[in-house]
């Protein structure tokens, strides 16, 4: 059985995308955001393509703020530091940004404070957006734009 092609990629993209990382266990591909205050989408593809995690952030420049708003992974991938990776990620698009998060599940209440201990970067409870972030995007153009294309990530 063949894994599912990602969203807003082309079949032969994403075999592409296969094929140049055909040696790595697994792959990181990046969804940017739509508008400056929108989700960004960090997914994590196993060696035959099947979708195994998947974080999505926000981040407020003007109130320098980071929103971790999901974070999940497959259960046969746990303890592989694939949460860890994402993470650093996403926290690398707001540097000394005040970050939040909720602790929702007992894996995450966990997780969240070793990160906080190994970064040095709260990870607070989550109180709720700024007034930026909870803003509706930006009206769209009379045409429709077309989503921006998914990234390879090579240094997650």
């Amino acid at each position: 059985m063949t894994a599912p092609v990602p969203e807003y990629l082309s079949p032969l993209r994403w075999r592409w995308m296969l094929l140049t990382t055909r040696h790595r266990a697994v792959r990181f591909v990046y969804w940017p955001a739509q508008h400056p205050a929108g989700h960004r989408d960090l997914r994590v593809f196993d060696r035959e393509g099947y979708d195994v995690g998947r974080l999505v952030w926000r981040v407020c420049d003007a109130c320098r703020n980071g929103s971790i708003n999901k974070i999940s992974i497959d259960p046969d991938h746990h303890r592989q530091g694939l949460g860890r990776r994402m993470i650093l990620r996403a926290l690398a698009d707001g540097p000394d940004y005040t970050w939040r998060t909720t602790h929702q599940s007992p894996m995450a209440r966990q997780f969240f404070p070793a990160l906080e201990q190994e970064t040095g970067i709260a990870l607070g409870e989550y109180p709720g957006v700024c007034a930026h972030l909870a803003a509706s995007p930006p009206p769209r153009a009379s045409r429709p734009q077309r989503p921006l294309r998914p990234v390879l990530k090579h240094r997650v």
